[in-house]
């Protein structure tokens, strides 16, 4: 009987993605997996370091596996171990760059595999590992990493030291996958990474690297959308969004990492920007693209971050109008260059501040919402709801409730006419052909 293994993956969709990568080698050497740990011989967890609270989470992750699964092995793998290789509770501990090693020493422990025939990749942090096709998808769109790691050492971030710098995946490696999974029906595909503009930039090149990247892909049978992953506002170049604009295939939908709309606290973050760019490239994406969702992330209660720079910040996110925010209160994390940092904020004023930019967030997209009825819109179909109505996006990545009183199919892209807002959704029926 085989080995049966249990995921648990926190954090980002590239630790989703790279989650699929090892299920798909464990697989190949015979391991199957279970959706229940406690039938698990295997338990990974796919940790994640990205704030505090992440690495607090992960941690306990790993004690409660044990406690659900205690004849299991326990693997632990990724950012959080990455940085913190003695986690109690483990019985293998690999982070990002010794992935690899993952599977070897699983054989080891299992008695499987003699140390003799186990090898140590030395190089692995390196450059990126070849995983081959990945079969994670998002049920009915397939995410694609192209790229590892970040030179930028923002001061709140810890991803330069768990992920290391940029590393490229090849481009022959990235397009046979998308041929693959275009051959297998995918029609939509997510291009991520950890600093996505930063594709071949340990080969020299800028982020018109990425656009001509996109460009192969679009070119590629079967690939109806192109969606991307967090952009950084200094790579969106008005050549690249050149280059964007002409494939028909990008999605109206750029998610541009902000951080904050004050530029006193930006420089603080060592950010490569400041608002005048933000609001340029936000301009050049909305003549480029007339009905563009734009969307980001913000971090309220940064060191030193006064009232003022507060202000600044909400009253800079509704000048630029985002369909939505991802609002954070900041979370210090050790081994940063803010963890040291004066002027720490009280957790009342951070949940405060923290609460009313949600606030404007959510004002700001249900106004987007309301910009819908009346229009047709392409709806990628996702699942079927208990009341007949199916779930899914449109290419401006707005959720869809959709009618129709013919059969429709996950996976499958239709037109839908949109009648209402439901909230932050909003819905329609199926056009006629």
């Amino acid at each position: 009987m085989a080995y049966q293994v249990y995921f648990q993956t926190l954090g980002c969709k590239v630790n989703s993605y790279e989650t699929a990568a090892i299920a798909k080698l464990l697989a190949e050497e015979g391991f199957e997996e279970t959706r229940s740990c406690e039938d698990a011989d295997v338990y990974v967890i796919n940790t994640c370091a990205v704030t505090g609270e992440a690495d607090r989470k992960s941690r306990q992750m790993i004690r409660r596996a044990k406690r659900l699964a205690p004849h299991a092995i326990v693997v632990a793998m990724g950012c959080h171990t990455q940085m913190c290789r003695d986690e109690e509770g483990a019985d293998i501990v690999v982070g990002t760059d010794d992935r690899p090693a993952l599977i070897p020493l699983l054989k080891e422990k299992m008695k499987l595999l003699d140390r003799a025939d186990s090898t140590e990749d030395l190089d692995a942090g390196t450059r990126f590992f070849e995983y081959g096709s990945v079969n994670y998808q998002e049920n009915t769109r397939a995410i694609v990493k192209i790229e590892d790691g970040c030179n930028n050492f923002c001061t709140y971030c810890i991803i330069p030291y768990s992920r290391g710098r940029v590393r490229s995946r090849s481009r022959e490696a990235i397009l046979s996958e998308i041929r693959d999974m275009a051959g297998k029906g995918y029609r939509e595909f997510v291009i991520t990474g950890i600093h996505l503009c930063s594709f071949e930039k340990e080969l020299g090149r800028d982020s018109m690297a990425l656009g001509e990247l996109l460009e192969e892909v679009a070119s590629i049978d079967g690939v109806e959308r192109i969606r991307l992953g967090s952009l950084e506002p200094s790579c969106m170049t008005p050549e690249l969004i050149g280059v964007l604009k002409g494939i028909p295939q990008i999605c109206p939908h750029f998610h541009l990492s902000l951080q904050s709309g004050s530029d006193t606290v930006l420089k603080r973050m060592n950010r490569k920007y400041d608002t005048d760019l933000f609001r340029r490239v936000a301009a050049d994406l909305r003549s480029a693209f007339p009905n563009v969702s734009l969307t980001t992330d913000m971090i309220c209660g940064f060191p030193g971050e006064t009232d003022a720079e507060h202000q600044e910040s909400c009253a800079f996110a509704e000048e630029i109008g985002f369909t939505h925010i991802h609002v954070f209160p900041f979370s210090p994390r050790e081994g940063t260059r803010a963890w040291d940092m004066e002027g720490k904020i009280d957790g009342a004023v951070k949940a405060e501040r923290t609460a009313e930019l949600r606030g404007i967030s959510d004002k700001m997209e249900s106004a987007r919402a309301e910009e819908f009825p009346g229009k047709k819109v392409e709806v990628l179909l996702e699942r079927r709801l208990e009341d007949g109505t199916w779930e899914g996006y449109c290419r401006e990545y707005i959720r869809v409730i959709v009618s129709s009183d013919r059969e429709l199919q996950a996976g499958s892209i239709v037109e839908v006419n949109i009648r209402e807002v439901r909230g932050f959704s909003i819905a329609g029926t199926v056009a006629s052909c």
